[in-house]
């Protein structure tokens, strides 16, 4: 038996007795023997023991680390142990651990079988470290990403080769990774994007500006007359084109409002269900004390356009189009885990459908311009890269989740306003068709067509025209003219000075003189520059006549 003891300093010790007793034909005890031992050290050993085993197990769960052993001995026969926490990562009950390697296989991601086979037979032939990652597949179906490290070496008092290691689930930092590379991989293709829509947006400019400037010249009846509509025509649809590229790469001229997108949606049902057709059930749902957001209005709209058009053509035989909105508040976790997305408060635009859903391997490429589920000639595969372009100009963010045949559902996140509703970030002034009275119009842009073409459109508009290519020859220009009354420039001007810096000298010169921008690709100008909150006017390239009129 085992039992205490308090000796007489006080001091308490376990104590195991054992003995015997032998006994007569009577049954009556002749002899009583046995002997004590001391094993309070041993129990406190053992008591240390399970607390450490304790701590070891808490580590674990906290770390998402599991450990493992296998001895391999010979005649094909093994012994494995798997710690609690590494069970808890694969999903299975500790009875149910694998006792061999074919049946440790069938827990592995069929796709990374054959990596596991190979590292796992390199390292026991040659004794050497063993250290990989691959999937796993949970009782449940999850797929998990595991990272094992361990070391193989031959155990000379169990005859057998021992394995070590421990496994770890890096299936959210995984996640993150991919996230993070998306996002960097879409900032790439963005500013290659946004290039090449700028200097095509200028290309463009001249286009439809020379093209307008020689139907003036011909009849609109004759064969020449066709061609020239034609021309202009397919222009604008390059130009459409382009403005669709800034909207991904987020070069795109906004003007942010506040707005109610409760009652935006509301505005837009009845325009969506005539869109839509019949056969597409709306329903909207706005949360109450729904807070303002800040946005351009005009691509709101167009953002939600975009969104129903896509579901609706998700939804072969019809469905349901449902449309919600909700005060949303990201913390740092989900910060963390969207990338480029900063915490605080947003309001939530969400689209689902009931449609066919997208597949998990597509999911990831929905937003990248050009890419495309609909079939040839049905789709431009620019509609959600607008969205997201979009989302990510105005400070907020796109999601996206979908199942196969269950359907879709795209979340707008937009940045809450705590303005008035309507009230626009820039005071822009009311803009009207300018009388030309013998007023003066400075061109200031860099590429000679374009300006070329600026001057004539405006010549012809009845205007004096002084002209530069540079900020600093504008103010050589400047100099020897006189009286300004607006300054046409391109935001982007090369050397030292660009427009709004061009602006405020002349401003500083002449406080009357109206400011109108030119520009095709704006992404930084305006960053540090507060003139558009001054009254200035932006165009945008690529412009006609009539543009250029209404500043």
């Amino acid at each position: 038996m085992v039992f205490r003891i308090v000796r007489r300093d006080g001091e308490t010790r376990i104590i195991h007795a054992w003995g015997e007793a032998r006994f007569d034909d009577a049954q009556k005890p002749v002899h009583i023997g046995g002997a004590v031992q001391d094993i309070t050290e041993l129990k406190r050993a053992e008591d240390d023991l399970r607390v450490s085993e304790a701590r070891l197990v808490e580590a674990q769960q906290i770390a998402n680390v599991g450990s493992w052993a296998l001895d391999m001995e010979e005649l094909g026969q093994s012994r494995t142990h798997w710690s609690a926490e590494l069970c808890n990562i694969y999903g299975i009950e500790q009875s149910a651990v694998p006792q061999d390697f074919d049946t440790y296989l069938r827990l592995v991601h069929e796709e990374d079988r054959d990596l596991v086979v190979r590292s796992w037979t390199s390292a026991v032939e040659s004794k050497t470290p063993y250290e990989l990652e691959h999937r796993i597949v949970r009782s449940d179906g999850g797929v998990r990403f595991i990272y094992t490290k361990s070391r193989a070496f031959q155990d000379v008092s169990l005859g057998a080769v021992r394995m070590v290691g421990a496994s770890t689930d890096i299936t959210e930092r995984k996640l993150a990774e991919e996230k993070l590379q998306q996002a960097q991989k879409m900032e790439a293709v963005g500013q290659l994007t946004g290039g090449v829509a700028h200097d095509f947006n200028n290309l463009l400019t001249v286009i439809l500006g020379n093209l307008e400037l020689v139907r003036d010249r011909v009849s609109a009846d004759s064969n020449e007359g066709a061609m020239i509509a034609r021309g202009l025509e397919a222009a604008e649809r390059g130009a459409a084109l382009t403005h669709r590229l800034l909207a991904f790469s987020r070069n795109q001229t906004l003007m942010p409002t506040t707005i109610d997108l409760g009652n935006l949606v509301a505005g837009m049902t009845d325009m969506l269900r005539r869109t839509l057709g019949e056969t597409i059930e709306i329903h909207t749902k706005s949360a109450a004390n729904l807070w303002r957001c800040l946005a351009d209005q005009s691509q709101l709209e167009n953002a939600l356009l975009n969104l129903s058009i896509n579901a609706r053509d998700a939804m072969k035989g019809g469905g349901r189009l449902t449309i919600e909105t909700e005060n949303i508040s990201l913390d740092d976790d989900f910060a963390a885990a969207q990338a480029e997305v900063a915490p605080g408060h947003y309001i939530m635009l969400a689209v689902s459908d009931t449609g066919s859903g997208i597949a998990s391997d597509v999911l990831s490429h929905v937003f990248e311009p050009f890419f495309t589920t609909k079939n040839v000639g049905q789709g431009s595969g620019l509609g959600l890269s607008m969205v997201y372009g979009f989302a990510k100009q105005s400070g907020g963010n796109v999601t996206i989740y979908s199942e196969m045949d269950r359907g879709t559902t795209v979340k707008l996140y937009l940045p809450r306003s705590f303005a008035q509703d309507g009230e626009d970030i820039h005071a822009r002034s009311n803009s009207s068709v300018p009388e030309a009275r013998g007023e003066t119009i400075f061109v200031v842009e860099d590429d000679p067509d374009v300006r070329t073409l600026a001057v004539a459109l405006l010549s012809g508009l009845g205007y004096n025209i002084v002209e530069a290519g540079d900020g600093e020859t504008a103010l050589e220009v400047l100099q020897h003219s006189g009286t300004i009354d607006l300054l046409l420039s391109d935001v982007v001007l090369p050397g030292a000075m660009n427009g709004p810096d061009l602006a405020a000298e002349i401003r500083r010169r002449s406080p009357n003189t109206r400011i109108v921008y030119m520009t095709g690709y704006a992404k930084e100008a305006f960053s540090n520059y507060t003139d558009l909150e001054e009254g200035a006017h932006v165009i945008q390239k690529p412009f006609k006549r009539a543009d250029l009129a209404s500043v």
